[in-house]
């Protein structure tokens, strides 16, 4: 079986806190998005399932590690996933159903220290047709304050505020240019489930490869990085992985950043099928952090 690189593009000295492309109407265009774009030829197999039209949301709950302050943490992290329609104003939930179909992703970490709990919540907006990173969302809160970040990409231009609580931080806003077909890593759980895994089945030609762009990892409680990074990303090919929630049969993935030892590792549910639909089932990265699923659930959670 042979690996598929996914070349991505760096944009060196563009200052970015969050990845976030253009949240817009159904009839808006943006007029930088090539004529065919690198993400047409991932699978809509598990976007197009009628469960995301159930009126719950999926809840994936995992056994997770994280480094802090130089220890390794175990606690358990929530994602959510639920398919919505994003107001072009608010950039928020439009409450009538108009706009542009979006995927909510709402990773959800509360980390035990000795003294108290690290509680970070990282929110992406995915486009459901395009996959396109549309925003992010990340907020932390621990006894010593709180920190925030939010990046919008409309209509080609990112707008940026991050505020963090730590000394010589503070708040940072800006705006820059948008590049075309922006990934954000923190929407990668969600994106790369749509990877054309059938392209690499024995015998098969393998296309050209995508040509992307990614932010860098923001799930912290301090500014973060803000350089747009290339990486590359390589198919394993399939695994069976033993998990919390048992023994799954998997397709592997391997994201590599161009210039640095960062390493991530996905493993998708090989079954693109309600209820699993290709969701993450593990993952491993850098600064310690894992996550392995220990329970799949479709939920109305908000509900009393």
């Amino acid at each position: 079986m042979n690996p598929r690189m996914i070349a991505i593009l760096t944009a060196a000295g563009v200052p970015l806190v969050l990845a976030v492309a253009g949240l817009l109407r159904a009839d808006e265009t943006d007029a930088e998005a090539p004529a065919i774009a690198p993400l047409d030829g991932f699978s809509h197999v598990w976007r197009d399932d009628p469960a995301w039209d159930d009126g719950k949301a999926e809840v994936a709950i995992y056994d997770a590690t994280r480094t802090i302050y130089g220890k390794q943490r175990r606690y358990t992290a929530r994602l959510y996933t639920n398919k919505e329609h994003a107001n072009s104003e608010t950039k928020t939930k439009d409450p009538g159903g108009r706009g542009r179909a979006v995927f909510k992703h709402h990773l959800r970490d509360d980390i035990p220290t000795e003294n108290y709990t690290y509680h970070y919540s990282t929110m992406c907006y995915v486009g459901a047709e395009d996959l396109k990173s549309l925003k992010i969302d990340m907020g932390s809160q621990e006894d010593c304050g709180a920190s925030f970040k939010q990046f919008i990409n409309h209509n080609g231009t990112v707008t940026w505020n991050s505020f963090s609580y730590f000394p010589n931080e503070g708040h940072t806003s800006g705006s820059f240019e948008s590049a075309a077909n922006l990934v954000s890593h923190d929407a990668l759980s969600l994106v790369l489930r749509s990877f054309p895994f059938n392209d690499y089945l024995p015998g098969a030609d393998p296309p050209d490869p995508p040509v992307l762009v990614m932010l860098p990892d923001q799930t912290d409680n301090h500014q973060t990085d803000i350089a747009l990074r290339t990486v590359s990303v390589q198919y394993k090919g399939r695994q069976f992985v033993h998990l919390p929630i048992g023994r799954v049969d998997t397709e592997h993935v391997v994201v590599t950043v161009d210039g640095s030892n960062d390493r991530h590792e996905y493993w998708f549910d090989f079954d693109n099928t309600a209820p699993r639909l290709n969701v993450m089932v593990q993952y491993k990265g850098p600064g310690g952090v894992s996550y392995k699923l220990r329970k799949h659930e479709r939920s109305a959670y908000w509900k009393r």
